[in-house]
């Protein structure tokens, strides 16, 4: 399980501070006590090169439950970063195809397309959480004005909306947090 954190660095500055990262202490998911830290475990992370990123873990004494704390920048189960991944959906939304934005990407065609095809599924989740599927980019972007203008946000506006989902905006195999499993 992951817990998508609000970062202010970029994904370089962050494989750069390495183990000295400070990230916030969070609440279990499940229970919401205050978790520990627990360790840290490696991923990498391809944006434009491919970074070495050390991940907190925060562990749950009381229900066990363990979860690695990424930033806004991560998506949880994909190497490319959601900055990277979400510019390749708003080149395809405006007419690239996909062979187009694997070459400008520099990814593998396959890749290009899973990235289209979990956008594809997502779009009736998005439109629950972003209020409909044909402006979630819109959405999108009203999010990251409301974010930088209330809480002075500096990211970008596909880190702030991976950050409002919990990491789930496009990553693999999990619902978002408003979708009861």
């Amino acid at each position: 399980m992951a817990i998508v954190w609000p970062c202010t660095m970029t994904p370089h500055e962050y494989a750069a501070v390495g183990r000295d990262i400070e990230v916030p202490r969070p609440n279990c998911p499940a229970c919401s006590l205050a978790m520990s830290f627990w360790g840290f475990y490696a991923r990498p992370l391809r944006v434009g090169v491919e970074l070495r990123l050390l991940i907190r873990r925060a562990r749950c004494k009381h229900c066990q439950v363990s979860c690695g704390i990424v930033p806004d920048f991560v998506v949880p189960g994909r190497l490319d970063g959601v900055e990277v991944i979400g510019a390749g959906i708003e080149e395809m939304a405006a007419g690239a195809t996909t062979a187009t934005a694997a070459t400008r990407f520099d990814v593998p065609y396959t890749t290009v397309r899973s990235w289209r095809r979990r956008f594809a599924e997502r779009a009736g989740i998005l439109s629950a959480g972003f209020l409909a599927a044909t402006v979630a980019l819109c959405a999108i972007e009203a999010a990251e004005r409301a974010m930088r203008r209330r809480l002075g946000a500096t990211a970008g506006h596909w880190r702030i909306a991976n950050y409002i989902v919990g990491g789930h905006l496009l990553s693999t195999n999990s619902n978002p947090p408003w979708i009861s499993s």
